[in-house]
């Protein structure tokens, strides 16, 4: 008999989920309230990285009258005075909508049956979805939950939540501000970081943690933070936002230091919590919290044949995580017995320079009573790096000493998201340090820099 698969939510969780459900033979039904894609193609992932994208190709104008005839400077700076915010916008927003295609006809070619609008658990077994025309009632045999997170403002910024950006709102910009203050250095703080320095705008980025880039190794975070100096982004890192006030059209922000500062737009970027009362979990015999819905290894909740996968279940909120995830749920929906490991999912940062992770840096593998010994090697030595104007940053192995197994990696620097994957396999393959340093690296290349750390 064919199993019937509810997935609720068609971002990076629940579309990978639909169609792997799919193409093991499921009858899939998948629903999502607003755009397929999730956040992640319409308001994150996706859209950023066309943001910053072309903000790197205006941050390289700074860098071309090394390269031209005396007097070309003028030239350059006229280029970035035309900069439009309008034709930058809706270049994002095609590239959107061509992404979007694609999914549809995913769907299409695989017979998923999707449906635009709002689901509730009626029972564990049932759920109604409710469109803008009418309403219907959907038995399933197995359910993945992939509802997703919304931004979080903490205080003093939840009360003026309606005049603050996040993560969604930013990209309804209709101009570029003169400044802007950006609340949390973490992945899209840091991010938004480079766009709006790039673009010519004042740019302030506070975090009340003492680095940029809390939660990655140390190290990653002192060197981005130098980058970010060096470009001339105001850091304002160990402090907090005390207050925040409109004040003649502009927000007035007081941090904890004595600090003032004025901005034509604030940035919250401090995280995304989980609101699901709309889905009605408690008659399916589920709870949740702000974190989201607890699952087990399989990803399974407390009523088995019921998954959640991406941000709603806290694991790891990054849009590779949840499509992995997705796939398994829908695998063991029907029958398989995979596991996730949250140990390999790789943290990328998409500012310049480049930061990358993945496995365990050397306080968590000393935590986890491994003796550790630390390879670094950095980019001021490698040809590439230096033929393309891109010396800043570094590769950092962590191994086992008494084993030689490779436990982690972090790189910062060009190309740092597409390189970390090296590190990924060999984790994944169980790869000793001598037994890496056997490929051949390719030169001049920035990943042979990889070799030089592994020699360290």
């Amino acid at each position: 008999m064919t199993k019937k698969i509810l997935v609720i939510g068609a971002g990076p969780g629940g579309y990978p989920a639909a169609a792997k459900a799919a193409a093991l033979g499921a009858e899939v039904t998948l629903v999502e309230k607003a755009h397929p894609g999730g956040v992640c193609l319409n308001w994150g992932c996706i859209p950023s990285k066309s943001l910053l994208d072309a903000a790197h190709r205006f941050e390289v104008l700074h860098d071309l009258p090394a390269l031209l005839e005396p007097g070309a400077e003028a030239a350059l700076s006229d280029v970035a005075a035309h900069l439009s915010w309008a034709k930058i916008s809706a270049r994002r927003q095609a590239l959107i909508e061509k992404l979007r295609g694609n999914l549809m006809r995913l769907f299409k070619s695989l017979g998923i049956d999707y449906v635009q609008g709002t689901a509730r658990f009626l029972s564990d077994r049932e759920a109604e979805i409710e469109t803008g025309g009418g309403r219907r009632t959907v038995a399933f045999d197995a359910a993945i939950i992939a509802a997703g997170t919304r931004p979080f403002f903490p205080k003093p910024f939840d009360a003026l939540r309606a005049e603050l950006l996040d993560n969604t709102s930013v990209f309804g910009l209709e101009k570029l501000p003169g400044s802007v203050a950006i609340i949390g250095a973490g992945a899209i703080g840091a991010e938004f970081s480079c766009v709006f320095h790039s673009f010519g705008v004042q740019t302030h980025l506070v975090e009340l943690q003492p680095g940029v880039l809390p939660g990655m190794d140390p190290g990653v975070g002192r060197a981005v933070a130098a980058a970010f100096k060096k470009k001339g982004i105001n850091l304002h890192l160990g402090v907090s936002a005390d207050s925040v006030a409109l004040e003649n059209g502009k927000k007035l922000l007081h941090l904890s230091d004595g600090t003032q500062l004025h901005a034509d737009e604030v940035l919250v970027a401090v995280g995304r919590v989980a609101e699901l009362g709309e889905l009605a979990l408690e008659k399916a015999g589920l709870e949740w919290d702000r974190r989201g819905i607890k699952v087990d290894s399989r990803l399974r909740t407390v009523k088995p044949h019921i998954y959640a996968v991406g941000d709603v279940n806290g694991l790891a909120l990054l849009a590779h995580a949840a499509e992995h995830q997705g796939d398994i749920a829908a695998c063991n929906a029907l029958g398989h017995s995979e596991e996730y490991d949250n140990e390999l999912v790789p943290g990328c940062i998409y500012t310049r320079p480049e930061a990358a992770c993945v496995g365990l840096d050397r306080e968590r593998a000393e935590k986890k009573g491994h003796t550790v010994k630390v390879g670094r090697a950095f980019f001021l030595s490698s040809g590439r790096a230096l033929s393309q104007d891109e010396p800043d940053g570094f590769v950092q192995v962590v191994s086992d000493e008494k084993t030689g197994k490779i436990l982690g990696g972090q790189i910062v620097g060009h190309t740092a998201t597409e390189l970390i994957h090296i590190f990924s396999v060999a984790i994944r393959a169980g790869l000793t340090v001598p037994e890496l340093k056997k490929v051949m690296f390719a030169h001049p290349t920035m990943s042979e820099t990889i070799k030089e750390a592994l020699s360290r």
